[in-house]
């Protein structure tokens, strides 16, 4: 049996980017079909919102009339008006630095950790999203505004035979559907179904962040508070509590993330730079994940009583996360950033980025007809590809500095600085939806470009074992970015504790 409907747009996948995009089309009187592989429960990560991230979903919340959303932008929020969609309490950002082989050492005056505050208390916290539930939120909400959902849809096959006129054919529940169009949009991610399908090059090579993840979810790891005390450190005069934060862990190798839900259920994910050895390619993703702590001895001690998570009861890996298209949009399509690129976990900016590339795509299918929404498609791809460029640089830094803390945190700092403005920028003023990241500022990207060169010749040169050198390089950093230093970075009243960076 076939049957045949036409739609004003398609959406290709059902994510949180795909169905949040869906629920403002919907809302605004478009008709919408998500066509996806999968069904709601599934398993993925990207968990970490950041106050750039809920300060986007509330003005689209605001603007398209999506109450539902609202709660999602504070933690306080999110616990009164929907207790069984899982998350997690986000203070802010953590860091910790097991450089001296390969433990954490306790020094004086937080030499090996780093706290950035980003929230001023629990209630106003950012939050650690369980993706399953809350992607399954967001395409319930899709759905109340009338968008249409098609899961499992196999066999899927496009067509194009002429602009604003495109045909999706799928099979479901044993029946062969067909959806037409004007235009579609990729919200597929890694897979890039659309992208492939149109043969829109990968520059990857372009990238200079280089690393490979292995991860997944567990349950009874032992809090980042008791692990502090049982290795002598006191948290007394952390700014927050630590679990209440994305953990880093940081080793001359790599990192690995720690987040943690209200259930206790933790997210963990290592990140190893240039990708995995060949021993650790041919194991399995259980047995790498093995090989991994028998050589982090700290961390396999905190994760002695960890049990792998019965959802989704295995561990993964991937190869290089890094990937880069080189357009994210045409006449009558587009892709969203997620499908358009992706850099790294380090710095938490998928969420955002992927509500600000919404953001901008909504404004223009909704508001922009003809030449003037071609012109405005053209920019948006070429906004999407300068943002992940700057992102890369921001994240590649860190990489680069992964063996010497100050030199981290001091590149951290870029980082920080970036997010601060941004937020302060689109807060006077949202409607004009600026570059994520302030990636369309030409002083600081030429800025940042400088010093990741600086940088580099400092490993280069081995100068990064020079500490007078590693302080120059560091006052450098602190006096370019005084432009963009709004919230006392470099200047905590206690070493690496950083009480106050929220703008809000």
């Amino acid at each position: 049996m076939n049957s045949r409907c036409f739609y004003d747009l398609i959406i290709l996948g059902s994510g949180a980017g795909g169905s949040l995009l869906a629920a403002i089309l919907a809302r605004s009187g478009i008709s919408v079909a998500i066509i996806d592989h999968r069904k709601h429960p599934r398993f993925t990560i990207g968990e970490s919102s950041t106050p750039a991230a809920n300060l986007i979903l509330r003005s689209l919340s605001l603007k398209y009339d999506l109450p539902e959303l609202l709660p999602l932008t504070h933690f306080g929020d999110w616990q009164n008006s929907y207790p069984d969609i899982l998350c997690g309490c986000k203070r802010g950002f953590s860091y910790f630095w097991h450089g001296c082989e390969k433990e954490y050492s306790v020094g004086q005056n937080h030499q090996h950790d780093l706290l950035v505050t980003a929230n001023s208390s629990r209630k106003k916290a950012d939050t650690q999203w369980y993706r399953p539930d809350v992607d399954q939120f967001l395409a319930n909400v899709a759905q109340k505004y009338s968008a249409s959902l098609f899961e499992n849809a196999n066999q899927i096959e496009i067509e194009h035979p002429a602009q604003q006129n495109w045909s999706v054919t799928f099979n479901r529940d044993m029946k062969s559907e067909t959806l037409r169009s004007r235009f579609i949009v990729d919200a597929t991610g890694e897979s890039g179904v659309l992208l492939n399908l149109l043969k829109i090059p990968l520059i990857t090579e372009k990238l200079q962040t280089n690393s490979s993840a292995i991860y997944s979810h567990w349950d009874h790891v032992v809090p980042v508070k008791e692990w502090i005390g049982d290795v002598g450190r006191s948290w007394h005069d952390h700014p927050f509590p630590v679990d209440d934060s994305a953990v880093h862990h940081l080793f001359s190798d790599g990192w690995m993330w720690q987040l943690r839900f209200e259930n206790g259920l933790t997210s963990l994910g290592f990140l190893s730079q240039g990708g995995f050895n060949d021993e650790m390619k041919i194991a399995t993703p259980q047995q790498a994940w093995e090989s991994l702590l028998q050589s982090k001895p700290s961390i396999s001690k905190m994760l002695s009583q960890a049990k792998l998570a019965t959802f989704p009861g295995k561990v993964f890996r991937s190869g290089r996360l890094q990937r880069l298209r080189e357009f994210a949009s045409g006449a009558d399509w587009a892709a969203l950033p997620f499908s358009v690129g992706f850099i790294d976990p380090l710095h938490s900016t998928g969420l955002a980025h992927t509500f600000s590339g919404i953001e901008r795509l909504s404004k223009i299918l909704l508001e922009e007809t003809g030449p003037q929404q071609e012109f405005s498609l053209k920019m948006y791809s070429q906004g999407l590809i300068e943002e992940l460029r700057l992102i890369d640089l921001l994240v590649a830094g860190c990489y680069e500095s992964l063996s010497n803390f100050p030199l981290f945190t001091a590149w951290t700092m870029l980082y920080f600085a970036a997010a601060t403005t941004f937020e302060k920028r689109y807060q006077l003023d949202s409607g004009s939806s600026p570059a994520f990241l302030c990636a369309n500022d030409a002083k600081f990207v030429a800025l940042v470009q400088k010093l990741y060169e600086e940088l580099e010749n400092l490993h280069r040169n081995r100068s990064s074992k020079n500490q007078g050198a590693v302080d120059d390089f560091i006052s450098n950093v602190k006096r370019q970015i005084a432009p963009f230093n709004h919230v006392g970075l470099f200047e905590p009243d206690v070493p690496n504790m950083y009480r106050y960076t929220s703008v809000d």
